[in-house]
């Protein structure tokens, strides 16, 4: 289908130019086809300047091994004037993935959902525009976008590929609607790429547009009725239709029909224009962007990065910060006390930015002093006395939590809504030691991720209702302790995960492809690891896993790409001379041959999925293909960089560079010009 460029769309199965033009400096001579192309996507190349990439949003990771701090993402700095010195404990790792920037979308798993209850501007007897970008991942099946369900209306997908607006009561034996509906025709949209739909009412007329085309009108006066129940995002009310794949500003607009003919969709995250009800999954968190700020209900939803805008800005440590990952097993930071805390005197703040995947966690704990999640209860509380307890937030979205104390009394704020409070005596010995992310002591290990830690002694930095900060924190007076996890050498500039660096793993400034440093990987035991990898997984669309690599020693079986657990796939190159792509539990899905490395020389290696055609290329040339790869790939156990399958086998002796994951597009169907330069970090803006 399409992504997004300024002033309009760029179709995903058109021949757009790849390698020498997205990825190189403007010589300022072109061919016609290249002034087609920058005339189309409304941005012309300036001398010395990096191409903007018109698919990054379905950029899942780009790695350029071009960071400054240091080589590996074992070390954490504290930011405050204290520099205290910060002990890894476990695995913990820190990256990009962090709570700020602006573009945002919500994952359904095929069991989740989002409930707003019901609420009069919910029901649209006159002139209305329901509108979202959705990316539906699996099969075509029966799914639910956005419904007032059973007696209003529903915006549904169908397993012939079919999308529609029902409008009128459920009709059991027909699946979707008697009083009307209007809806595309077959195979109206595609699997696994971003497509913007709106239905609108125009007095009378019903019409739907997929990507701004409208592909069907009906006229009718029929339906509509108030089943007085809520809205519910990605399934229905009592379930059995949920959504598989993400979706993303979804907005509902009653009165008004925003589109009375085709348009582009918008380039940029939707707003709360006059007469919106409802606009969500646009956010760090499960919000409505509307004046009527309803509360949003999620159940086993999840917030993620990945949307149909890509980046709004290029990935920055002072402007997206980053996060620290701890994954649930023993890890978390040590801490000396940087100053003499004791709880129960004077003022403080605690804060940070907290995104918990399941289980127990702490944001702090110390020899008298806790803020911790303790089977399903947050406590706040010393060695003798728990003066806060309440439910936690929910989980694998963004909630920012403070803790603070003025004068006699500590508050607990989520999200900036204070939540507890507590004007009972706390200890007021010392707390002479730290940990951060977990309370050893208790045997909690935080799973998940932790951005904008700040501890400030003597002020109480929030007393009432405050809005939560949408860039990193600084160093006011009083930060005794101040963690923004931006010391990581090895990001992800996709700004999706964080990688941890197993064994010697690392970034090399002496052998580097472009920019100013590679992945470095000895072959022994060395790889990069992602845990969290809900945005890497394919299931049976299109694809993209292309890297540079440099082998030091002539290779054997070597893993480039590999995943943990069933259902992965791996991306190797295999010692019989060929590439392949394969699920290792079970075999091979894809070989492409013949291709025998030498050492010491850069490859541009890239494999693609098209359909069901899966492609091998080396330096641009196409090796092999495979017209029956309809795999679905889909990692449950993580990720490894520079090695393979569950125990990261076939290890890499030598270099990555510029390795770029694409998801939902295949950029390579034919021989092209490998890249001339690195990797853009956005997308056109």
């Amino acid at each position: 289908m399409s992504s997004k460029y300024p002033g309009g769309i760029i179709s995903k199965t058109a021949p757009t130019p790849s390698g020498a033009y997205e990825n190189s400096t403007a010589s300022g001579i072109w061919t016609l086809e290249q002034q087609a192309y920058w005339q189309k996507l409304g941005q012309w190349p300036t001398a010395g300047n990096v191409q903007p990439d018109a698919q990054f949003n379905y950029v899942t990771m780009l790695l350029h091994g071009d960071g400054t701090n240091g080589a590996q993402n074992n070390t954490f700095l504290d930011g405050s004037t204290n520099n205290s010195t910060i002990t890894r404990n476990g695995n913990t790792t820190q990256g990009s993935f962090s709570p700020y920037g602006s573009n945002w979308s919500n994952f359904f798993d095929g069991s989740s959902a989002l409930n707003v209850a019901d609420n009069a501007v919910f029901t649209l007897p006159a002139d209305f525009t329901i509108e979202c970008w959705f990316f539906q991942t699996g099969a075509f099946q029966d799914r639910l976008i956005i419904s007032k369900w059973p007696t209003e209306y529903y915006i549904y997908t169908r397993a012939d590929g079919v999308i529609g607006l029902a409008w009128g009561p459920y009709n059991a034996s027909g699946m979707f609607g008697i009083g009307g509906v209007v809806q595309s025709g077959n195979n109206g949209f595609a699997l696994n790429t971003w497509t913007h739909v709106a239905a609108v009412r125009n007095s009378n007329t019903f019409t739907l547009y997929i990507n701004g085309v409208s592909v069907s009108t009906t006229t009718f006066s029929t339906g509509g009725t108030d089943g007085s129940s809520g809205v519910t995002i990605g399934d229905y009310g009592s379930g059995g239709y949920a959504f598989e794949g993400y979706i993303s500003n979804a907005r509902i607009v009653k009165g008004t029909a925003v589109y009375t003919a085709n348009f582009t969709p918008s380039t940029t995250p939707l707003t709360a224009i006059t007469n919106t009800s409802l606009l969500t999954c646009a956010d760090n968190r499960f919000v409505d962007d509307s004046t009527n700020n309803f509360t949003i209900t999620p159940t086993a939803t999840s917030v993620q990065r990945f949307n149909p805008f890509g980046a709004s800005a290029a990935y920055s440590t002072s402007v997206i910060g980053g996060s620290g990952y701890f994954d649930g097993s023993g890890d978390y930071l040590s801490v000396p006390n940087p100053q003499s805390f004791a709880p129960g005197t004077g003022d403080w703040t605690i804060e940070c930015w907290l995104y918990p995947i399941s289980g127990d966690w702490a944001i702090i704990a110390g020899s008298n002093f806790y803020i911790n999640n303790n089977s399903g209860i947050v406590y706040v509380g010393d060695a003798s006395v728990d003066i806060i307890s309440v439910s936690p937030p929910t989980t694998n979205t963004w909630t920012h939590i403070a803790t603070t104390k003025s004068g006699s009394t500590v508050r607990l704020f989520y999200n900036g809504t204070q939540v507890g409070s507590s004007t009972t005596a706390m200890s007021t010995s010392t707390t002479t030691s730290m940990v951060v992310g977990g309370r050893p002591s208790s045997s909690i290990s935080t799973n998940g991720y932790m951005g904008g830690f700040r501890m400030v002694v003597g002020t109480a930095v929030y007393t009432s209702t405050f809005t939560p900060p949408s860039s990193p924190p600084t160093a006011i007076t009083n930060t005794s302790l101040l963690l923004n996890y931006t010391n990581g050498a090895i990001f992800n500039n996709a700004m999706m995960n964080d990688l941890e660096t197993v064994a010697d793993a690392k970034i090399s400034t002496s052998v580097v492809k472009y920019g100013t440093g590679s992945l470095s990987f000895d072959g022994t035991g060395d790889r990069l690891f992602i845990k969290d990898v809900t945005n890497l997984g394919f299931g049976t669309g299109d694809f993209t896993v292309e890297l540079w690599v440099y082998f030091n020693v002539s290779p054997a079986d070597t893993g480039f790409v590999g995943s943990v657990g069933s259902g992965g796939m791996d991306f190797v190159y295999h010692s019989s001379g060929s590439l392949r792509i394969g699920q290792l539990a079970v075999g091979w899905d894809s070989i492409f041959s013949p291709f025998t490395p030498a050492t010491g020389t850069w490859y541009h290696i890239a494999f693609t999925r098209s359909g069901t055609t899966a492609r091998g290329f080396v330096d641009g040339v196409q090796i092999g293909s495979n017209s029956t790869n309809t795999v679905s790939y889909a990692p449950t156990g993580g990720m490894n960089i520079g090695a393979s399958n569950s125990t990261g086998a076939r290890h890499l002796n030598g270099y990555i560079d510029d390795l770029r994951i694409t998801k939902g597009y295949a950029r390579y169907t034919a021989n092209f010009t490998p890249p001339t330069a690195a990797f853009p970090n956005i997308g056109p803006t």
